[in-house]
């Protein structure tokens, strides 16, 4: 019919016609488990809420599955350091609708955590970024700066079901506890823990996780949270510690504010601005010293009034049904932002950071696990 009008089409026009045809069905990759723990509880409420739109099929992040897309599909979820992995391999193909890597962004200066997808971002229209706001009001100055155009900051979020609230008294003055939670991975910072721990030896620190030993905190080996006996321990404590000096904002801290805690962080684990959300420095040891004193003795009425503030954020803020509306904006939405993909100083800052990093996937003990991977999923 076109034809017989004589009407051209452009090939914008047509991309345009194209991508109104409505979203059938989205690929998921990301875990969908039943802890209440992420990422498992992630890809759990995320399911659930795409499945009120669309048909949903997940996958593991770590498995090696190629992705064809139909005619009205969307790419959606956890990108890998390993180039050969289900969601790097799909997005390559021709044909999506969207595709969105939806995982944690933490653009520190060393480039580590997300160097590995600076050859994955340009297939992608968009990357929805699980980070906290001190890491994005820090873009502009890190070496992911040319991809703030396609950035979607996600907050994430907690259940306050799975989470009650367990702490209705603070221990007295001088007597306050401080809880760290976590593993001990170098962006975790658990070395500025137990010098902390050194410096204060009046001062009691536990720690709830796996790992090397820590010097000078008490150990409470792996605990699992979802337990009756973890709330009891839970209660015992004042304020969750976290010391990261890369992290894009680990959701204990969300967590500790369902219980009732008073979160102390770093702002390299992602949270700023937040009053109730107390953070601590950890390039200046003696100014972190001197805040935890502070602490011991802030009058307990404050510490309760930054407790129901804490639950005013997650109710109103930190939530799943904010988080999965986002995600479901983004998949509707046809905006396809370009990125400089010709920046050479950044390209080779992140080359060579990638090869650095932790996680870089030729590093023997990587390139094992991901062996492993394959073969079972042969099973």
């Amino acid at each position: 019919k076109l034809q017989n009008y004589n009407i051209s089409l452009s090939e914008k026009t047509i991309w345009q016609f194209d991508s109104m045809k409505k979203i059938k069905q989205v690929h998921l990759i990301y875990p969908v488990g039943n802890k209440i723990s992420t990422p498992d509880t992630i890809g759990r409420h995320l399911k659930e809420a795409l499945e009120k739109h669309y048909e949903v099929k997940t996958y593991r992040y770590n498995s090696f599955h190629i992705i064809k897309p139909g005619s009205a599909d969307v790419l959606l979820g956890h990108w890998h350091p390993n180039p050969l992995t289900t969601f790097r391999m799909s997005a390559r193909l021709k044909g999506w609708q969207r595709i969105l890597p939806l995982a944690p962004f933490c653009p520190d200066p060393t480039g580590w955590h997300n160097a590995f997808a600076k050859t994955t971002i340009k297939y992608c229209d968009r990357y929805l970024a699980i980070t906290g706001n001190a890491w994005m009001n820090r873009v502009k100055r890190s070496p992911f700066q040319h991809w703030e155009p396609k950035l979607v900051h996600l907050d994430l979020a907690v259940d306050r079901m799975e989470f009650p609230l367990l702490k209705t008294k603070y221990n007295s003055p001088g007597k306050r506890k401080f809880l760290y939670i976590g593993h001990t991975a170098w962006c975790k910072n658990t070395e500025f823990l137990e010098e902390l721990a050194k410096q204060l030896p009046n001062t009691h620190f536990s720690w709830a996780g796996f790992g090397r030993i820590l010097k000078n905190v008490a150990s409470l080996g792996v605990v699992d949270f979802s337990e009756k006996y973890a709330h009891n321990l839970l209660n015992e404590y004042d304020f969750l510690l976290m010391p990261s000096s890369s992290d894009a904002n680990p959701t204990t801290i969300l967590e500790a504010m369902a219980w009732g805690l008073i979160p102390l962080s770093s702002l390299q684990s992602g949270y700023e601005g937040f009053p109730s959300i107390r953070n601590l420095s950890i390039e200046n040891l003696e100014e972190a010293v001197s805040t935890i004193e502070n602490l011991q003795f802030i009058p307990e009425s404050k510490l309760k009034e930054w407790q129901k503030e804490n639950i005013k954020l997650l109710d109103q803020h930190f939530n799943w049904e904010r988080f999965c509306n986002q995600v479901l904006e983004e998949i509707e939405t046809r905006s396809k932002p370009e990125i400089e993909n010709d920046n050479s100083s950044l390209n080779s800052f992140l080359k060579s950071a990638e090869k650095q990093s932790p996680y870089y996937w030729k590093k023997p003990r990587n390139l094992v696990s991901y062996l492993k991977t394959i073969f079972l999923d042969q099973f």
